[in-house]
């Protein structure tokens, strides 16, 4: 919301905060050949798949992967905004079915890389209340598929990263 903020004898505007909705936005790319790795995607590729995802927690599975008609050979990519609620060292575990890793604020916190049935990976991040940028990558070749993100912290019991804590800033495309 604009408006003016009084300083001592100044006026300044404020600029309108950036609105953040609920949700990761998750690109999934459908990818040829097999993969062993994260891939590295050419800067003009398109997802095959843009939405809001409110939370990653999908057992592993055969069949097609979270509602989409991915079953082999893909990559996702979920971004967005990590809201902290309190100063603390957090625990990040992802548990995935083939590779995922886990950034927060830029930084990977979870590597969980190659080729593997469901497997869980941690790592810990000290971090300040507030808000910070938050990217989980996922690749699957064949087989199931399937990626669970938790957390925990001293006075916070482990669960699965809440929908309350998840957010993106506006698409034009994604929130209509």
């Amino acid at each position: 919301m604009n408006g003016w903020l009084v300083m001592g004898a100044f006026l300044a505007i404020v600029p309108p905060q950036e609105e953040l909705k609920p949700g990761l936005i998750g690109e999934y790319f459908a990818l040829e050949g097999d993969i062993e790795d994260f891939p590295a995607l050419p800067a003009n590729k398109k997802p095959s798949l843009r939405r809001i995802d409110t939370q990653l927690n999908w057992d592993a599975t055969a069949e097609k992967f979270a509602g989409t008609d991915l079953t082999t050979h893909f990559y996702v990519r979920w971004t967005g905004l990590l809201r902290v609620p309190k100063d603390a060292k957090y625990t990040f575990f992802t548990e995935s079915d083939d590779g995922s890793r886990l950034f927060v604020g830029g930084k990977l916190v979870v590597n969980n890389g190659g080729l593997h049935a469901m497997e869980e990976k941690s790592g810990e991040v000290e971090l300040k209340a507030g808000e910070y940028e938050i990217k989980v990558d996922l690749f699957q070749n064949e087989g199931e598929v399937g990626i669970k993100v938790a957390w925990e912290a001293p006075d916070l019991a482990r669960e699965m990263l809440p929908g309350s804590a998840l957010y993106h800033k506006m698409d034009k495309d994604l929130d209509k």
